[in-house]
């Protein structure tokens, strides 16, 4: 069976595509690769993973991506409100336009399977319920009314998708990311022995990535369509701190200033009924991201190359491959 999975070198992606050779499954990455290609780096000499580099933006390459695979799982985005905020227009195309795209084309060319990545964060803020599939969508910021908008497109243009609605991913990638709330508490934590913690009442659903990788391969091997909510465990953002604090002798330091609006209890009692419950906590990702860090794979959290927003705001070189507006070929919902 071959899959194509777009975003394949990302923070999810370099997992799943990882999983999925040790499955034996052929793999096709379509990724621009504006984070480099050192997360997929040690996967090129496999003879069933095979890469192209391109925009999803562009049509032609997207339909060359395409053509002959038996599943597509759709990854690639601009990942966050503060990433996608840069340039709306740029974040429109990708998160959006080149998604609708290509849930038609799944259609178009009789892919059976089609899985999209989304969000929890489509909730927006609900504190006083418990949030299923069925509850209301309200999404607050620009990123999250991208991927609500998104599913409503791959409902409308392709037969039997699957959506997967992700809490709050963290623990140790291959292109690691410290612009989670998890782990930056972690290397906060392990670095400067104080976290900051800004609001704390507000409530996550989380998961590690690890799982998220298996929940999209059980999908797929399951058959599974609609849409999931996939987390591990609710915490507030102070519990989440609390929770590493005990595992080091750091301090907690609270901005009452400074609050994120989003605020859900999310429920999975949907994905747990057909057989999926994630496995690892956050202990789990402060074992990983420690070792990382006294290894010397991790030198300083803070450098722009782990943080989504800080690397496309800082460079221009990035921007200059992002910011190209234009979706080549697009396609419009009927």
């Amino acid at each position: 069976m071959k899959v194509l999975v777009t975003g394949g070198a990302g923070y999810l992606g370099s997992i799943l595509c990882r999983k999925l050779l040790e499955k034996n499954y052929q793999v096709r990455l379509i990724d621009s690769f504006w984070y480099g290609k050192q997360s997929i780096n040690d996967l090129l000499s496999n003879p069933n993973f095979e890469i192209i580099e391109g925009d999803i933006r562009n049509l032609v390459v997207t339909l060359k991506a395409m053509k002959g695979v038996d599943a597509v799982i759709h990854l690639a985005s601009i990942v966050g409100m503060p990433a996608s905020n840069i340039e709306p227009k740029s974040s429109e195309e990708i998160n959006y336009l080149a998604t609708k795209n290509i849930a038609e084309l799944c259609q178009l060319h009789n892919i059976g399977t089609y899985i999209f990545a989304s969000t929890c964060s489509v909730y927006g803020s609900q504190p006083n319920s418990v949030i299923t599939e069925k509850s209301m969508c309200i999404p607050l910021d620009f990123y999250a009314k991208q991927k609500y908008l998104s599913e409503r497109a791959t409902g409308w243009l392709n037969r039997a998708p699957t959506i997967l609605r992700f809490g709050t991913l963290f623990g140790l990638s291959p292109r690691m990311r410290f612009d989670l709330v998890i782990n930056l508490f972690i290397a906060q934590a392990l670095d400067e022995k104080i976290i900051t913690v800004n609001g704390g009442e507000q409530y996550r659903p989380f998961l590690h990535v690890s799982d998220a990788a298996d929940l999209i391969i059980f999908s797929m091997e399951k058959n599974l369509t609609g849409t999931y909510n996939v987390i591990s465990e609710n915490l507030t953002i102070l519990q989440a701190a609390e929770r590493i604090q005990k595992l080091t002798s750091c301090e907690i330091r609270i901005n009452k200033d400074d609050q994120d609006n989003r605020n859900y209890n999310v429920s999975s009692e949907k994905i747990n009924q057909v057989g999926f419950k994630p496995s690892k906590k956050i202990e789990d990702a402060f074992i990983e991201i420690k070792n990382s860090i006294e290894n010397g794979d991790i030198k300083d959290f803070r450098e722009n190359k782990y943080s989504n927003y800080k690397l496309l705001f800082a460079s221009k070189e990035m921007q200059d491959k992002v910011f190209i507006h234009g979706v080549s070929g697009s396609l419009d919902v009927p």
